[in-house]
């Protein structure tokens, strides 16, 4: 990058604490947690560092065949063969039980990529479970504040909104919104993402104006970091046209989709399904704006009805966020036989998960 003509203005818009939360753990210096006055031109000084820590690197050795299990099984996910993809990813959770043992970055691995099978599946409890697991196996290897734990948080948030558990829902989120700004700070796209989850479970309780808040930052966020024309871009006017749908002001409702709608016919083409959809919406909004012109009031559940059926929530896998299908059929699926492989996996976190009925991991699950 080149600084030399804005060197100022770009480090303005730096996030000073994430910065420096990453500076210490490359170099391995341990700092005082204190508020720091990053405004003053020396915020830091000799007595704030504790002490040093060596920084060394290494490589670490993986089952190959586990690791091509679970790839695999990853591409069927993508390409929505649920049923290989959930053998797969048994199999591969199996040997690196065997191989690495319960506490192991890979396992984690494994349980969050089988919540996500489960979840489109639509078995929620173990989608739950195997989410929980994955957190517990992060915690301990990788520290409460990793990014990953911030994103397992908002599938957890994901998982007991759609079991209509919204409270704990809201606390996951805000469990992973305060870990997300803490390592990434406010501008990062996964936030947005967050926001999105957010607004979503604001608008099934009714609590338009907060989801409106969310939806607004989010938009902000993926417009100034992603472009005004990228696909969640597109995803931010299309919550918020259905919030303001909500509100009854479907003429601004139409006016966003029609945004949604420009973004994805560039990015898509016309023929594709999204934005076929994204067309049906606008007729419908801007139908509804003329009802709206004729008679002052609209019966509501048609309003609460749609939103529930065009917002797509936000799912978090494989290190960043993307929209979850939606009408996704139950399939059922029968568990892998227990076997030689198979018999004892999972048993050491079960204990620390607390079982496999959807319950929270803990009291730091909802703090």
């Amino acid at each position: 990058f080149d600084l030399a003509d804005d060197a100022d203005e770009t480090l303005q818009r730096l996030r000073k604490l994430p910065l420096l939360r990453a500076v210490a753990q490359r170099v391995g210096v341990q700092l005082v947690a204190r508020d720091y006055d990053f405004k003053s031109p020396h915020p830091l000084t000799s007595d704030d560092i504790l002490q040093l820590f060596p920084v060394a690197r290494g490589t670490i050795s993986v089952c190959k065949e586990a690791q091509d299990h679970l790839n695999l099984g990853k591409q069927y996910f993508s390409v929505g063969n649920l049923q290989k993809a959930f053998e797969l990813l048994h199999e591969a959770l199996a040997m690196f039980h065997q191989t690495c043992g319960p506490m192991h970055n890979m396992v984690a691995q494994c349980y969050g990529a089988l919540a996500m099978v489960y979840y489109n599946l639509q078995d929620l409890g173990n989608a739950m479970s195997y989410q929980q697991k994955a957190i517990v196996i992060l915690e301990k290897i990788s520290a409460w504040d990793d990014p990953e734990v911030a994103l397992g948080y908002g599938n957890m948030a994901l998982f007991s909104h759609c079991l209509n558990h919204n409270r704990r829902a809201l606390l996951y989120i805000r469990r992973a919104e305060y870990l997300l700004l803490l390592v990434c700070g406010p501008n990062h796209p996964d936030v947005a993402a967050l926001y999105i989850n957010t607004a979503m479970i604001h608008l099934d309780l009714q609590h338009v104006r907060s989801a409106l808040r969310y939806l607004h930052a989010a938009l902000t966020i993926n417009e100034s970091m992603l472009g005004p024309d990228h696909v969640s871009t597109a995803t931010s006017y299309h919550a918020t046209a259905v919030a303001l749908s909500m509100m009854r002001a479907a003429p601004l409702a139409a006016k966003n989709e029609q945004k949604c709608h420009d973004i994805l016919r560039a990015l898509l083409g016309e023929q594709h399904p999204r934005v076929q959809e994204s067309h049906h919406w606008i007729l419908q909004f801007a139908a509804r704006g003329k009802l709206q012109a004729q008679q002052k009031q609209l019966p509501l559940p048609d309003d609460s009805a749609m939103g529930k059926e065009t917002l797509r929530p936000v799912v978090f896998a494989n290190g960043g966020a993307r929209e979850a299908e939606k009408n996704i059929p139950a399939v059922r699926i029968a568990p892998p036989k227990k076997g030689k492989r198979g018999g004892k996996a999972g048993r050491g976190v079960d204990r620390l998960a607390g079982g496999g009925n959807g319950e929270p991991v803990g009291e730091i699950a909802v703090q």
